[in-house]
């Protein structure tokens, strides 16, 4: 039965609405005071149940090891409902994919079409909602599109299936409250039971496979506690040279070329050397393991980089470093990606010791670096994706007029009639200047313009700080309004000839929405644009300018007993933009006439289970 009003599909989020970004930068500075002071994480060790793995190498009936299973990863879900519903809807069924065209010649492959049976596990890694966590955001925007998608493709309620999760910044918003509810309490959601304890878990695969799930909370921190249970894992359950699959919610490889500032990848590094390899320190007992995989999302598209590593006795393994975060949220680009990988204070440019193994090199991305730049065209069309940016902005236009207009209250002649009379523009702001120092708060604003733009720029990227850029932002914003102040001036009073105060307030107002605001707004557009392309700056602040919902991503894992993995990274090129919704309540599901444009982004990459 269809039913309407039930649920309202919520679309991507506003990032530029002035109402959600200060929301949003009210929440991430609560939490980022006051999470160190009250860690959850350390609540959980002390009521978890104790430092025990989860067991899946053998039949929880027979005791028998598992011939083979299945495992999804799906990142940066719960923002638009089309996007994240799509991936949901392609991720709980079967698929038989083909290659993507654009990656069909990279590496030579014999298969044209691979038969995907859904996973058995479904591993979320990280900000499984979007703009700030709450069990109702969850509701609306995480538990409904997976519970549909589970009912469409599995009515009957299959038993058997498992979700694991870990925490991103967003899900640490609220202090990771609601993320402990809903993901370490034991729900049920659709087909998937949530089992464990704590916001970071190991898990045995097979015999010599394990998954280590870590929480970085947002300083890119593991806790002691959490440092203590893997420790206790290797040294209790593990063997030496078993191999492990690091599960982690940032992509600290790419950070650190990025962003010169950022320390994640150090303590990334700090983790794998001392508790993983032990390349740093080994554990009490001498064990040293090999790291052949470490997923996560954070940035919303997928890129592989290949890290190749020694072994104790000369032989060569590789870790692939795989980004995963197209569940849901808007894209991120590709084109600022670099191509290979360094290490800070490395002069040999290598991720490990120099002359022992090869620089990582970027060995895929989706969309490819050529698409991401022809995407990135659409922060042009700034003004009209961010109506109330535009809105604002023209609020800000007036204000700043209305200041003006007061500076002479006691003359003879007003502001705009004294503007109208000015000729040139070499006369212009000197004239405005006057002006500006009359009123105090004028100039202040003004500064904080200045100022502000100059503060938000982007200048830990890239070999140079361009974050002066951001101040010459602020300028040609500020030029802009003047001018238009003193254009609009001159037509209402010289040409139009409005006498009437009220109609020419009208008039004003009108403009300044039409034109002034519109092209404040097309600069900002076009200043996020150029940065991207050019300037290696505004990776965050770019995309999500416009909330592009396509090119999508998850990964398919395939795991034999012998510890042999297959990665197939899913590609959504395009997603459905238009669901029908059929059912309510606990039944509800989606349906629509429109199909995915979906297939493998690579060939599948293949980790061999006998090293």
């Amino acid at each position: 039965m269809n039913t309407k009003g039930d649920y309202k599909q919520p679309a991507m989020t506003n990032w530029y609405d002035p109402r959600q970004l200060s929301a949003t930068a009210l929440k991430a500075l609560v939490s980022g005071t006051f999470a160190s002071y009250a860690d959850k994480r350390e609540l959980q060790a002390a009521l978890g149940k104790g430092n025990v793995p989860f067991d899946f190498s053998r039949d929880a009936e027979t005791g028998l090891p598992v011939d083979e299973f299945w495992i999804d990863f799906i990142s940066d879900t719960g923002d638009g409902f089309n996007s994240t519903y799509t991936v949901a809807d392609l991720e709980a069924r079967h698929l038989q994919l083909m290659l993507n065209p654009a990656y069909a010649g990279t590496r030579k492959t014999s298969v044209t079409h691979w038969d995907l049976p859904a996973g058995n596990i479904l591993l979320l890694g990280g900000d499984q909602v979007y703009p700030t966590p709450s069990m109702q955001a969850y509701e609306t925007r995480f538990k409904v599109p997976f519970r549909a998608a589970s009912n469409k493709h599995h009515p009957a309620g299959k038993s058997g299936y498992k979700m694991f999760a870990i925490p991103g910044n967003h899900d640490w918003y609220d202090g990771l409250g609601s993320f402990i509810k809903l993901f370490c309490q034991q729900r049920r959601i659709g087909q998937w039971q949530t089992e464990q304890f704590r916001s970071y878990y190991a898990m045995k695969l097979t015999a010599n496979l394990w998954i280590w799930a870590t929480d970085v909370q947002l300083n890119s921190d593991i806790d002691k506690p959490q440092l203590d249970y893997f420790r206790d894992i290797a040294n209790q359950y593990m063997n030496h040279g078993d191999r492990v699959i690091l599960v982690t919610a940032e992509p600290a490889w790419v950070y650190q070329m990025i962003d010169r500032k950022n320390t994640s990848y150090r303590r990334l590094r700090f983790f794998e050397e001392v508790f993983i390899t032990g390349d740093k320190y080994q554990l009490k007992n001498g064990k040293k393991f090999r790291l052949v995989a470490t997923l996560t999302g954070d940035f919303h598209h997928y890129s592989r980089y290949c890290e190749t590593k020694t072994w104790d006795d000369g032989t060569t393994y590789t870790n692939q470093l795989v980004t995963a975060g197209g569940g849901g949220a808007f894209l991120h680009p590709t084109h600022n990606l670099p191509q290979t990988l360094t290490e800070p204070g490395n002069s040999a440019g290598s991720t490990a010791e120099p002359g022992k193994n090869k620089v990582p090199e970027l060995e895929a991305c989706f969309p490819d670096q050529k698409q991401s730049r022809k995407i990135a065209n659409n922060m042009l069309l700034f003004p009209f994706k961010n109506i109330a940016f535009w809105i604002t902005f023209t609020a800000i236009e007036l204000l700043l007029a209305w200041m003006l207009q007061s500076t002479s209250k006691h003359e003879p002649m007003s502001f705009m009639h004294q503007l109208s009379e000015v000729s040139s523009l070499w006369e212009l702001f000197p004239f405005i200047g006057r002006h500006l120092f009359l009123s105090p708060p004028m100039l202040f604003i003004c500064l904080f313009v200045v100022v502000g733009l100059y503060v938000f720029a982007d200048g830990n990227g890239g070999k140079r700080n361009y974050k002066w850029v951001g101040a010459v932002h602020g300028l040609v914003q500020l030029f802009c309004m003047f001018l238009f102040s003193w254009l609009f001036a001159c037509v209402n009073f010289n040409v139009f000839a409005i006498g009437n105060k009220l109609l020419f307030l009208k008039v004003y107002a009108v403009e300044t929405f039409l034109i002034a605001g519109l092209a404040g707004s097309f600069i900002m557009g076009f200043y996020l644009w150029f940065c991207s392309l050019y300037l290696n700056m505004h990776i965050d602040e770019s995309f999500s300018a416009f909330g592009y919902p396509h090119f999508k991503n998850f990964l398919r894992i395939h795991v034999k007993n012998d510890g042999t993995v297959t990665i197939y990274p899913i590609g959504i090129e395009r997603v459905v933009t238009h669901w029908k919704q059929e059912g309510s309540g606990e039944a509800i599901t989606f349906v629509s006439e429109e199909k995915a444009t979906y297939y493998l982004i690579e060939p599948p990459i293949e980790i061999p289970g006998s090293v």
